[in-house]
């Protein structure tokens, strides 16, 4: 049986995984259905599909025009339309969809067959589509965070391919991922990456340099100040990314996918914020948030129109690392610091 009904899925790594639930509800309520589809961006499509969730995943690139010839070959007869966006739901549209159901934003109610007024309040991020399921007769359960597993044969690959780059995967091993797409403001910066790695192999830790999609040129900028850092995950497919932080001991990242992608793999974190809010993103003691208050925060800037960009530039190696170091001993409880810094690995 298909699914009748398809899901316009978010643009992001990390809104999409921060949705997981709210597609999981959605399947629940129309598995009498067929399920569903959802359509998203290529890069993210493979991530989807292994979450179990879906019927179908419609991989789909930046083009309206394929869009709309995509979602008319699915012959769908509904759509929901979680992007909030005019052309999310002019897709839909043009498709010929013929209940569409989504947020009345972005002056595209004549576009939907159901709109629904958004919660003006802003609360995790988790709660976003709340209103819209709640009108669909499909609420998620409240307490739900997001989780996913790896394919096994997914997740030896990206253990291989850490090997063969000289990774060590019977040592404790930190993810850092220094990107981010959204904007500059979210970067704590590459240098300070680079010496946060020098300072964590010191310490007797392997490191490794985590990429997304379009990024490995920055990737190699820090691998090529330090004394050769390891990079893995540039390879354009989201899901090879999370297999390889799977395997990691702690990912330090900036407010970015992966940081949502080692929730999702229960997988210990510590994020970098700056100009974003981490009570909106951050599911409480999912990742140790590294955060200096300014009083312009959040700005939810790309550039920082201040300039100065003090809500990152204030927050050293020092702080990072002793973020980063503290949270591996909790978890493990096996490592005892010399006086000089070093990190003996101890056995119980």
């Amino acid at each position: 049986m298909a699914s009748e009904t398809v899901v316009v899925g978010l643009n992001w790594v990390g809104d999409n995984v921060l949705a997981l639930p709210t597609y999981r509800a959605l399947h629940h309520r129309f598995r009498s259905e067929g399920g569903i589809t959802v359509a998203a961006p290529e890069h993210i499509a493979s991530l989807l599909a292994s979450a179990g969730i879906f019927r179908s995943v419609i991989p789909w690139s930046g083009d309206t025009r394929e869009r709309i010839r995509m979602l008319k070959a699915g012959r769908f007869r509904r759509a929901v339309i979680l992007p909030n966006s005019f052309r999310a739901a002019m897709v839909a549209f043009a498709a010929g969809i013929g209940e569409r159901w989504g947020y009345s934003t972005d002056a595209r109610g004549m576009l939907l067959t159901h709109g629904v007024r958004p919660d003006s309040s802003r609360g995790h991020q988790l709660d976003d589509y709340s209103m819209l399921l709640a009108a669909m007769n499909a609420p998620r359960v409240v307490d739900e965070i997001p989780t996913m597993t790896i394919p096994l044969h997914v997740r030896e690959r990206a253990g291989r391919l850490l090997r063969d780059a000289g990774v060590r995967l019977d040592e404790p091993l930190f993810g850092l991922h220094a990107g981010g797409l959204y904007g500059r403001a979210k970067h704590w910066g590459d240098q300070r990456y680079g010496e946060l790695a020098e300072r964590l192999r010191a310490a007797g830790f392997s490191v490794v340099l985590l990429t997304s999609p379009g990024e490995r040129h920055q990737a190699e900028a820090i691998s090529a100040s330090t004394s050769g850092l390891p990079i893995i995950g540039d390879d354009g497919d989201v899901l090879h990314l999370a297999a390889a932080i799977s395997h990691c001991s702690v990912v330090v990242t900036n407010d970015s996918g992966p940081l949502h992608l080692a929730t999702a793999l229960a997988v210990p974190s510590v994020s970098i914020f700056g100009p974003t809010d981490p009570d909106r993103t951050v599911i409480p003691g999912a990742s140790r948030v590294v955060r200096k208050p300014f009083a312009c925060q959040p700005c939810y800037k790309r550039e920082c129109p201040l300039m100065h960009h003090g809500c990152m530039n204030e927050i050293s190696v020092d702080d990072v690392f002793a973020a980063s170091v503290g949270l591996f001993n909790e978890i493990e409880g096996k490592i005892e610091t010399d006086g000089a810094g070093a990190v003996a690995f101890g056995t119980e």
